[in-house]
Formats: structure tokens, sequence, C-alpha cells
């Protein structure tokens, strides 16, 4: 029988493969609109905004990153920190990561493991990017919700500043 853990990363995987050979028609017509988000999505479960806190050099064409986060989990002020590497190609970049999310007093956490992918770099600097999230949770309170959760991520960010934002949805 497959581990809790290992169900996770398979979810992930799976999710990742259709984000990337199929979801970026849905996607893309999906989020063109507000009413495509709410009848398609329905209500983010996470809102945030966060700043990249440093970056390293791997090797050519890969990068890892920390970031620090704030925000809302279903009306749950949240902190976020995590790490991801990104592997960029002639016309994408792939990121994966992972992190930590927890209440502001840090009386409950639940991890995750991410996978995203960049669709779009401006000029000057702005990003788009959207993946996956798979959560797992011990927590009996607020953050009992995301237990074994899997999330549609979409986000916005400034390659010159570090800031970013991130709206999550659960997929059902």
């Amino acid at each position: 029988m497959m581990s809790k853990t290992k169900s996770i990363f398979m979810v992930v995987g799976i999710s990742a493969i259709l984000l990337l050979a199929g979801g970026t028609y849905f996607t893309t017509m999906s989020l063109k609109t507000e009413n495509a988000q709410a009848s398609t999505l329905g209500e983010p479960i996470l809102v945030e905004k966060g700043n990249t806190t440093s970056q390293s050099q791997l090797g050519p064409n890969r990068t890892q990153f920390t970031f620090s986060a704030n925000g809302t989990l279903n009306g749950t002020a949240v902190t976020n920190t995590g790490s991801y590497v990104t592997t960029m190609g002639n016309n994408f970049a792939i990121s994966e990561g992972q992190g930590v999310i927890s209440t502001k007093d840090g009386s409950e956490t639940a991890s995750y493991s991410l996978i995203a992918c960049c669709d779009n770099v401006t000029q000057d600097g702005k990003v788009t990017f959207r993946g996956s999230v798979a959560y797992s949770t011990n927590s009996t309170g607020n953050l009992s919700v995301l237990n074994n959760m899997l999330t549609f991520l979409r986000g916005e960010g400034d390659i010159n500043t570090g800031n970013f934002n991130t709206t999550e949805w659960e997929l059902k």
C-alpha cells in the first residue's frame, strides 16, 4: 500500500503533467474573466502577498529562491515560508519547491510541495505563473482543512523587486 507522502507526490506529479500538457488551454481560458474563475474554481481558499528573501545560482539555468509571504486562508491570517528551484528553458520556466504555512501565532502548521510554470515575462520584469500545491497537516484547528488538499495556484510577480501575490483554489 502506498504511503500518504507518496500518494501526495503522485497527485502533484499527475497534476503537473496535466497542467503542462493540457492545462495551459484550460487555465488560460478559465482565468480570462472573473466569471470564469468563479464558475470554474469557486472562491479562493488562500490569498497572499510576499517577497523573495534570497536566491542562489545552482548551475546553468537553475536558481534556488526562498520566500516569505503573509495572507489569509479561509479568513485566518497565515504566514508562508518556503523555497523552490526554477529551471529555465528556451520559452519556459518550471519551479519545484516546498514550504510551511502557519497561523500567525504559530500554533498550527501545514507543509506542502508545489510545482509551477511561468507562462509570461514582460520586458519590464513582470511575470505570471500557475501550478499546483499538495498540502499535509496534523492540525485539528483552522489549518486542518489543508490536510491532503490539492490546490491550483495562480500568481503574479516582479522580477526586479521580488514581490509577488498568489491566489489558490481547492481542486475538487
